[in-house]
C-alpha cells in the first residue's frame, strides 16, 4: 500500500480538432444580468481587475468609488466591489476581513488557483529546453502547494486531455519533456532534425502515474504516420500551424471550464502578422476567465530566418489583464513581479448596458483615478458567468506584537465601524499575510509530504566526547496525533551497525495494539536514544519550529515582520515569534514552562519556509538552546526540505556544578524522498 495523497483536478478540455470543452454549458446556454451577481448585491457584469501600488503590491482598500469604468467609450457605474484573496492563506485573510464588509464592498477567498503553464516549442530551439524548464519551475515554485497545476506544451496534438495536479514531482516530469522546434541556424551543431525516435523506449511528451491514480497526460505527438500539427497538409492537422492558432484553440476550448485560469506562457515571440490574430487570442482568453502572463524567452527573437515579435506576447497579456516579463538571467528575479499579482484582485460589478447581451463583447477601460495605482483590467468587456468565489467564515487574526485588543461588536452596523477604528498598520497586515501563508504552506506539506525519509549524518560535540550518527530521518504525520512526529531511526553510530533498526520500525508503525498516545511517546523516546550531552532532549529535529506555524498553535504566538534575506534566489521576510501561550511547547521535566523565541524566514508569494531559528532559556536550570535550521529546494520533490540543523546548548548554575557546560552539533540532510508502507508486516525505505 502506497500512502500518497494525490489530487488532480481535470482542467476541463480535451485537445481534439476543434478543442471542445468536457465540461456541459450553463444551465439554459443564455446568460442575462440576474447570473452575474452576487446574493444580495444589486445586478451587474463582473470584471476582474488587479490593482497594484507603486512597489508592485496588490492594493486592498479600494470601494466602488475608487474606480472609474468606460465600456466602448461611454462611462458605466460601478455598483460593488469584491475584493479576492488568491492563493496560500487566501481563506484567513478574507475571513480577517469580513467585519468591514458593506452593502457595496465584501470579501471572498480563492484558495486554490488553476494554473496552466503553457510552452511555445515553436520559438525554442533544441539545445535550449534546460533554460525554459528552469524558468517555468521558478514560477511554479512560488506557487502555493494547494494551487493545481498542469503544463501544455504547442503544437497541440489531436485527442489529448489535460489534467491540473497538486503533485509537484509530476508537474516536475512534464516541464521535462520540452522538445525545442523552432528552426536551426543552418550549420550548427544543433540544425540536425530531432530523432524522431523516443529516447530508452519511452515517449518523451507523454506523463503517466501509477495504475491507481488519476492520470496527468500531456499532448503527445500523433503517432507514426501522422501528420504533425504545422507541418503538412493543413486538412489533416490537428489545429492551425503556428502558435496563436494553437493557443486560440486552447483558450476556446476552457471556455466552458469553471473557475479562473492563470495562464503562464514561455515564449521567444509570436510570428510576425496581422493584430488581429493576437486579439482574437486576447479575446478568446477573457471569455474563459483566463489571465495571460507572458515570459519572453530571449535569443529566437534575433534570427532573422525566423523573426518573432515579442511585443505580440506583451499586447496580448495586457489585453487580458496580465503581464509580460522578459526573462533574464536570473529567473526568481525576473518572475518577482509577478507573484504579488496572483495573490489577490477584485471583481466590479459593472451597471448592465442594453447591448450586454451573451458573446458580445465590447471596448473596457477601468482606471483609479487621483490614486497612485495601476489597474490591469482586460480590454473587453465580454458578458459571461460570475465565478462562486468561497466565503469564510469570519475567524480571528493571529496575535500581533504590540497589537490592540480585539473589540468585541454583535451587529452588523458597528461591524464596519469597529474595524475602521482598530485598523491593524501595514506591517500588521503583513505579518498576519505571513503568517496566514506559512500556515497554509505548513498543513500542505503535511498533508501531501507527511511520510518523508532523508539520510541524515548527525554531530554530536562536547569538551570530553564526539558522537557522530547515521540516520533515517522519517517526517510522519500520525492519525490520532496533532501535527507531525520527526522519527530518528539511528542505523550507524560512529561507524557501528545498530542491530535492532528494521525491527524499531516495524514496532513503531505497525502495532495495532499500541494506543496513539504511548505510541507518540515511544516514538520521541526512541528518536531520543543517541543524544548525548547534559541536556536530555526530544526536540533536537529540523522540523519542530514548524509547530508554531500549525493552525493549532497559532494562538500560542505574537508575531511581527522583521528584515528581508536572498535565500536561493528567493527574497524571503522575516517572521518573527515569541510564545506567550501556556502551556508552552517545551517543558523542562514536564513542569516548568521554556518559551520559545525566534524567527522564519518565508517566501511571501507561497509561504514556504526558506529558515528558521528557536531560542529556549529555562528559567529552572539556566539551560539556553538555540537552533538554527537551512533549507533548500529540493527540484524532485518540489518542496523546501531541511539541508543543515545547527545546535548550541548551554548549562551554568548550581546545576553544572557551577561550571558553564556546552554541546554543538550538526545535522546535514540528503536524499529526500517518500518511503512507502508496502503491507501489513513491511516497510520499505527506498535508498
Amino acid at each position: 500500500m502506497t500512502f500518497r495523497q494525490c489530487r488532480n483536478q481535470p482542467l476541463g478540455i480535451a485537445v481534439t480538432f476543434a478543442l471542445v470543452a468536457m465540461l456541459p454549458t450553463p444551465a439554459g446556454g443564455v446568460l442575462d444580468a440576474q447570473q452575474f451577481t452576487p446574493a444580495g448585491q444589486a445586478p451587474a457584469i463582473p470584471v476582474e481587475v488587479v490593482v497594484v501600488d507603486r512597489d508592485g503590491k496588490p492594493a486592498d482598500t479600494l470601494t466602488p468609488d475608487s474606480f472609474t469604468v468606460t465600456v466602448d467609450g461611454k462611462p458605466r457605474r460601478v455598483l460593488w466591489v469584491r475584493h479576492v484573496s488568491r492563493g496560500p492563506g487566501a481563506s484567513d485573510e478574507a475571513a480577517r476581513r469580513l467585519p468591514g464588509r458593506t452593502d457595496t464592498l465584501s470579501f471572498a477567498a480563492e484558495p486554490a488557483r488553476n494554473v496552466l503553464v503553457v510552452v511555445d516549442q515553436y520559438s525554442i530551439r533544441r539545445g535550449s529546453e534546460r533554460i525554459v524548464n528552469q524558468a517555468a519551475w521558478a514560477l511554479v515554485d512560488r506557487l502555493g502547494l494547494d494551487d493545481r497545476v498542469g503544463v501544455l506544451r504547442v503544437p497541440v496534438a489531436r485527442d489529448r486531455r489535460l489534467s491540473l495536479t497538486t503533485e509537484r514531482p509530476d508537474v516536475r516530469d512534464a516541464l521535462r519533456q520540452i522538445v525545442g522546434e523552432a528552426p536551426q541556424i543552418a550549420g550548427s551543431a544543433a540544425s540536425l532534425p530531432p530523432d524522431p525516435q523516443p529516447a530508452l523506449g519511452t515517449d518523451p511528451n507523454r506523463v503517466t502515474m501509477e495504475p491507481d491514480r488519476a492520470v496527468m497526460v500531456e499532448p503527445e505527438r500523433p503517432a507514426a504516420g501522422m501528420p504533425t500539427p504545422g507541418r503538412g497538409d493543413e486538412d489533416t492537422t490537428a489545429l492551425q500551424r503556428g502558435f496563436l492558432p494553437n493557443l486560440q484553440s486552447v483558450l476556446n476550448g476552457l471556455r466552458e471550464s469553471p473557475g479562473r485560469k492563470i495562464i503562464a506562457i514561455f515564449s521567444g515571440g509570436a510570428p510576425e502578422g496581422p493584430e488581429t490574430r493576437v486579439d482574437d487570442a486576447a479575446r478568446a482568453a477573457v471569455a474563459a476567465h483566463a489571465t495571460i502572463y507572458a515570459v519572453g524567452l530571449p535569443g529566437a527573437r534575433d534570427d532573422v530566418a525566423n523573426p518573432l515579435d515579442v511585443g505580440a506576447l506583451e499586447h496580448l497579456a495586457t489585453a487580458t489583464g496580465g503581464t509580460f516579463t522578459m526573462l533574464g538571467k536570473n529567473a526568481d528575479k525576473s518572475l518577482e513581479r509577478v507573484m504579488p499579482e496572483l495573490s489577490a484582485c477584485y471583481v466590479l460589478g459593472i451597471e448592465p448596458g442594453p447591448a450586454d447581451t451573451a458573446g458580445s463583447r465590447h471596448r473596457l477601460r477601468v482606471e483609479t483615478p487621483r490614486q497612485p495605482f495601476t489597474v490591469r483590467a482586460p480590454g473587453w468587456l465580454i458578458p459571461r458567468q460570475d465565478i462562486d468565489d468561497l466565503v469564510p467564515a469570519a475567524a480571528p487574526p493571529p496575535r500581533l506584537s504590540g497589537a490592540a485588543a480585539p473589540v468585541v461588536v454583535t451587529d452588523g452596523a458597528s461591524k464596519a465601524r469597529a474595524a475602521r477604528s482598530v485598523k491593524p498598520s501595514p506591517r500588521d497586515v503583513e505579518a498576519q499575510r505571513l503568517v496566514a501563508r506559512a500556515a497554509n504552506y505548513i498543513a500542505g506539506y503535511q498533508r501531501e509530504y507527511s511520510l518523508l525519509v532523508a539520510e541524515e549524518t548527525y554531530v554530536q560535540s562536547t569538551r570530553d566526547l564526539r558522537q557522530q550518527t547515521r540516520s533515517d530521518l522519517l517526517l510522519v504525520r500520525r492519525e490520532h496525533a496533532d501535527g507531525w512526529v520527526s522519527f530518528r531511526d539511528v542505523y550507524e553510530v560512529n561507524g557501528q551497525a545498530v542491530r535492532d533498526h528494521d525491527d524499531r520500525l516495524k514496532r513503531l508503525f505497525l502495532d495495532p495494539g499500541t494506543d496513539a498516545e504511548a505510541q507518540l511517546a515511544l516514538i520521541l523516546s526512541e528518536s531520543a536514544r543517541y543524544n548525548i550531552g547534559p541536556i536530555a532532549r526530544n526536540i533536537n529535529v529540523p522540523l519542530f519550529a514548524t509547530k508554531f506555524l500549525e493552525n493549532e498553535s497559532l494562538w500560542r504566538c505574537s508575531f511581527k515582520v522583521g528584515g528581508a534575506q536572498a535565500v536561493g534566489g528567493v527574497v524571503s521576510t522575516r517572521l518573527e515569534y515569541e510564545e506567550t501561550g501556556r502551556p508552552t511547547l517545551v517543558r523542562d521535566n514536564k513542569v516548568s514552562d521554556i518559551a520559545a523565541t525566534g524567527w522564519f524566514l518565508i517566501d511571501p508569494a507561497s509561504g514556504a519556509i526558506t529558515g528558521s531559528r528557536m531560542r529556549l532559556k529555562s528559567t529552572v536550570n539556566g539551560s539556553f538552546v538555540e537552533f538554527d535550521v537551512k533549507y533548500e529546494r529540493d527540484a524532485t520533490l518540489g518542496l523546501w526540505v531541511p539541508r543543515e540543523m545547527t545546535e548550541v546548548y548551554t548549562r551554568t548554575g548550581l546545576a553544572s556544578g557551577g561550571n558553564t557546560v556546552t554541546l554543538d552539533a550538526l545535522a546535514t540532510y540528503a536524499k529526500f524522498r517518500r518511503f512507502q508502507v508496502k503491507s501489513e508486516t513491511e516497510i520499505k525505505i527506498a535508498k
